[in-house]
């Protein structure tokens, strides 16, 4: 009579994710540093706990959600806003853990594929709206500065969506998977920092200080603009070199 085959370790787990990842080249520098990696441990975890995908992007909107939430309530101070951003950040690494605990699982679903996008769409279309929320309440900077968050509220789905839309016309619904990497390709994870949601977490850490937050708030907003203006061109000349 054979033995049960056990299930994977964590460690086996995360070995094996090591060879199945989506690549990094150009990924935003916190989302190929801190937030990949932190997605793949949490993975293995749930996936030695039997979770589902689904499970873990349900938990991963939970987290991101009552920290959005937080944002429009809580009044900022340095305790409040560090917990918020570790909680938008802890929500973060599970959105990536869900897409490589689909690979363990030796694939997603097209519902959990929508799932995810929407809740990513929830996320981007309501965080800086709470963040308008919190510097009308808890701030006498005038009415004008508004504007900031909102304008970096359109600036991010705008990008989120053409590039969500040209990732799915340029490999069907596929993945990318990792490839040696050169130096351009880091490169440009610097360059987009801008975009980068992770490095925006960070930043909602120094809300304690609305003057000191806003100023880096806003640069970020500047250098976000500009990355869109340069990529809708690229994306679209890629697509049209793609259908030679």
């Amino acid at each position: 009579m054979s033995s049960p085959v056990s299930s994977p370790t964590i460690a086996e787990n995360i070995r094996a994710l090591s060879r199945a990842q989506k690549s990094k080249a150009g990924a935003p520098l916190y989302s190929r540093v801190i937030n990949r990696p932190a997605g793949r441990v949490l993975a293995a975890i749930a996936h030695r706990l039997g979770a589902t995908p689904d499970q873990v992007t349900v938990l991963s909107a939970l987290c991101t959600y009552t920290g959005i939430a937080l944002i429009a309530l809580w009044r900022p101070a340095v305790v409040s806003t560090v917990a918020t951003a570790l909680l938008l950040m802890l929500g973060y690494a599970l959105d990536a853990a869900d897409g490589q605990l689909a690979r363990l699982r030796n694939g997603g679903s097209k519902a959990g594929e929508w799932l995810d996008h929407v809740a990513d769409v929830i996320k981007l279309s309501t965080i800086h709206g709470a963040i308008a929320i919190s510097l009308f309440r808890f701030t006498d900077l005038p009415p004008s500065i508004l504007l900031i968050p909102l304008v970096f509220g359109a600036v991010q789905n705008i990008h989120f969506f053409s590039y969500i839309l040209t990732y799915q016309l340029r490999y069907h619904g596929g993945i990318p998977m990792a490839k040696d990497e050169a130096r351009p390709g880091i490169i440009k994870s610097v360059l987009s920092a801008p975009t980068d949601y992770g490095l925006m977490c960070f930043v909602l850490m120094t809300r304690f200080a609305p003057t000191v937050f806003l100023w880096i708030y806003g640069v970020m907003l500047v250098g976000y603009a500009g990355y869109v203006v340069l990529a809708l061109p690229k994306w679209y000349r890629d697509l049209r070199r793609d259908a030679r």
